[in-house]
């Protein structure tokens, strides 16, 4: 592995990455975007200005086979860290965004520049010169193995509070890594699935990708787990690095594929705590041919007409015997309404007067009453509250077990026929001089 240093301003870099397309931030151990706030991208700007401390930049360097006019090699360069520190100064440059209000003055050359609520264009000739001639730090690995790009990750971001989903992808290999990438950057998962930008920010979509293939491995291959908390899904990470075979990723890109003819758009019962469950009932719809449309309608159905899911997914909901409560749970109430263990005859003798009922926007049934089995319908009148007394609890449950947050598991639950709150959260305002490093981006 060769090290190198490398002296580029940032519109050398920008260049590079819109017009020559030698800069990529696609590295598959990479983390997504939008990590920041405004605030966070204003004070990075204002360090540039102002000669604050800006974290250096890292990236691996490959030959592309390909040469310029003159025939010399042209090499291409992935970030390995640095990412949201580059395309937030990229972005603010094409306009983007304008920096926050409260991002102080800078002084440049004995001249202080007013800085808050301007955009790129608005900034003086001098402040946007300043900008582009600013040069990062940048360090560069050539011939360089996966697992030494891996193991620089980590050092790399080892003393930075990186979710645990995101510590698991140097853990999955790269291969793997990138193969995952392709299914969460899916219409899937981006379209279909309901995650809040901040359980994306925490890469939330890729621990529930994991937790789902981790449950299809239980099935099929026996996967021990003991919980499909967030230390599990970094064990199963490091379980499949260079193991996970093609049938496997054949398997899973067939069950997504199905999911996604399944549902047309946004659907706010495809939560973190129900898609692992929803993608192995998935698995068994495929196998009895049963449509897509056919599974859609049974999911809606299933959340207004099951009240036992529930008590599966309050406190304590990653545990092992509250995951197979859950499944067991829905798969019991999807083979008693496609009538899978029903004898041939008196399947066909039913079929006839049984449509599969239509729902409304909230998923409410007009043939609910006729659906429910007699055993749910002996419960007292209280059972005849509607799924919007249920509540996820998961977030809860794995932000208490790595103590980022004090509150209670009541107050953080959420209902499941009510999506929460997707909005940022709210930044205390930082003294003028603290640049807010990037968390490991």
């Amino acid at each position: 592995m060769i090290k190198t240093t490398l002296n580029w301003t940032i519109k050398n870099l920008k260049s590079m990455h819109d017009s020559k397309e030698t800069l990529n931030f696609d590295h598959p151990i990479q983390r997504q975007s939008a990590q920041w706030t405004n605030l966070q991208q204003s004070l990075l700007v204002h360090s540039i200005l102002a000669n604050y401390p800006v974290p250096a930049v890292y990236v691996e360097k490959t030959d592309s086979a390909e040469t310029d006019d003159k025939g010399k090699a042209i090499y291409k360069y992935s970030v390995l860290d640095g990412k949201q520190r580059m395309t937030t100064v990229f972005s603010f440059i094409n306009g983007e965004y304008a920096l926050n209000e409260e991002t102080p003055a800078a002084e440049i050359e004995g001249e202080t520049y007013t800085l808050a609520g301007r955009t790129f264009e608005e900034l003086d000739e001098d402040v946007r010169q300043e900008l582009l001639r600013f040069k990062f730090s940048i360090f560069a690995f050539e011939d360089a193995t996966d697992d030494e790009i891996e193991e620089i990750f980590f050092r790399l971001n080892n003393s930075t509070p990186l979710s645990k989903p995101q510590k698991a992808r140097p853990l999955m290999g790269t291969e793997n890594a990138r193969f995952i990438n392709s299914i969460l950057t899916g219409s899937f998962f981006t379209e279909k699935c309901n995650f809040s930008k901040l359980q994306l920010r925490k890469s939330d979509d890729m621990c529930t990708l994991l937790q789902s293939m981790m449950l299809l491995d239980h099935k099929y291959n026996n996967y021990e787990y003991a919980s499909i908390s967030a230390d599990e899904v970094m064990k199963y990470s490091a379980a499949i690095k260079g193991n996970y075979s093609e049938e496997q990723k054949d398997l899973l890109l067939e069950i997504i594929d199905y999911l996604d003819d399944a549902f047309d758009e946004k659907e706010k019962l495809l939560k973190k705590i129900n898609v692992p469950m929803v993608v192995i009932m998935a698995d068994i719809a495929i196998k009895e041919e049963i449509e897509p449309d056919e599974f859609h309608d049974w999911f809606l159905y299933f959340f207004v007409s099951n009240k036992e899911y529930s008590q599966y997914c309050s406190s304590g909901s990653i545990k092992k015997e509250k995951v197979l409560g859950r499944l067991t749970t829905m798969e019991a109430h999807f083979t008693k309404h496609f009538k899978l263990d029903a004898p041939a005859e008196a399947e066909e003798d039913s079929e006839s007067d049984e449509e599969i009922p239509e729902t409304d926007s909230t998923g409410t049934s007009d043939l609910e009453e006729n659906e429910i089995s007699t055993e749910e319908t002996a419960k007292s009148e209280d059972n005849e509250t509607s799924a919007e007394e249920t509540f996820e609890s998961e977030d809860s449950e794995i932000s208490t077990e790595e103590n980022e947050s004090e509150e209670t598991a009541q107050e953080e639950a959420d209902s499941f026929m009510n999506p929460p709150v997707d909005a940022e959260t709210e930044e205390a305002p930082l003294h003028e001089g603290l640049y807010l490093v990037e968390q490991g981006a």
